[in-house]
Parts: structure tokens; sequence; C-alpha cells
């Protein structure tokens, strides 16, 4: 079982091990496996929505990062806002405080699998407690079409944003996940547990404070 630790702007600094460890896997799933960006010289994979904005829960088992996701207020600019906004063409791209984008997921290869109680669902577990600890109403953003099935599985309610859509040979779709407990709850008996899986080290600011303070210092 992962322990899924919160890292941001505020903390990141207790993590430089870690950190570098997770944006090296990222690059071997993104860039070598997956083919989406070209090769970085240090061996690193980071986008522009890699700012001071971005919460990362890293999910860490056995001293290894062995999966990971972002999540990014929907008022910052966002991967759906700047990249896939033709994706949203049923509601519009969401700019709600209350709403993250979830993205760079990946999980290693040995910790993969075809069943349900897997890595993955920790991971979702994880990211569910943290969303709903911090008041967020939904959490989503641009995914492959496969993963839809996946929230189906974990009794999620997905609702698509628009249509699914062929990006270089693969289908994609923006979805957002309700947050609430009965979505907690449905996970957890999954994975057959009733206790947290986050870890929070030092200071961290909200999620929904990030944006609210930038607005005051502005």
């Amino acid at each position: 079982m992962i322990a899924a630790h919160v890292v941001n702007a505020q903390n990141k600094h207790l993590y430089e091990t870690e950190f570098d460890e997770f944006l090296r896997r990222r690059h071997d799933f993104f860039v070598h496996q997956k083919g989406w960006r070209p090769p970085s010289p240090d061996g690193r994979e980071v986008d522009q929505f890699d700012t001071g904005a971005a919460t990362y829960i890293l999910g860490i088992e056995d001293e290894r990062v062995v999966t990971s996701a972002r999540l990014i207020p929907t008022t910052k600019p966002h991967m759906v806002s700047e990249i896939f906004p033709h994706l949203c063409e049923k509601s519009g791209v969401p700019r709600r405080p209350d709403w993250a984008e979830w993205t760079r997921t990946y999980v290693v290869p040995d910790k993969r699998s075809s069943g349900l109680r897997g890595t993955l669902t920790e991971l979702c577990c994880a990211v569910m407690e943290y969303s709903l600890d911090e008041g967020l109403t939904a959490v989503g953003g641009v995914q492959e079409t496969y993963f839809m099935p996946h929230h189906g599985a974990l009794k999620w309610r997905a609702e698509p944003m628009g249509m699914a859509q062929e990006v270089n040979g693969e289908w994609y779709i923006v979805a957002y996940i309700e947050v609430d407990e009965r979505a907690l709850a449905s996970v957890r008996k999954i994975l057959g547990i009733d206790h947290s899986l986050l870890v929070r080290r030092g200071k961290q600011l909200p999620f929904m404070e990030v944006d609210r303070l930038e607005k005051q210092t502005a």
C-alpha cells in the first residue's frame, strides 16, 4: 500500500530526492513510453504547468515513488484551458476555485495491475481523500478514454465536458469527477481500508488559498 505524500511549493524542500525521482519517472513514462514529448537533456519531464500553484501527490512504497498525481486549481492556467479547450464544447472550460485539474499520473511498470485493487486505485483513493479534505467539489481533466470505465468501477460519478476526440492516434476526453464522502467510501471499500493514505509534512498552504493569496499580493 502506498503512502501518499502531499507536496507543494511550501514543503517541496523536504522532498528533494523524491521529487527528482518523480520527474525522472515522468520522463520515463511520458517521453519514452508514451512519446508525448521530446526527450529532455537532464532526463526530467517538466512542463509549463509545474508552477507554484501545483500540488503533487507522490505515492511512495518501499522507498520508491511508484505513482503520482498533479493537481492545479482550474482558476489558474491548466492543461484543459491552454491546450484542450476544444474538448469542452458541451460545458465550457472549467474555471472554479473548488475544481482541480488532475494530470501527470503514472504507475511504474512493476506496480501496474489489471485488477481493481492495485496501485492506480490506491492513488485514486489518495486524490479523492485530499480533494475532500481541501473542500473541492470536483477533480479531473483531460484523460485517455480508458480511464472512464475505471471511474465507473470505483462507482465514481464522472461528468464529461464534451465528446471524446482522437489526438495523435489516441482517444481523449475531458471529464471531472464529483468529490464527496460517498466516492471516498466506495474506493476505500474496494481497497479494504478504513484509514488515511495521506502524509503531510511541513508547512502547506490550503489548495484553494493559492489563488486567493496571489490575488492579494498582486
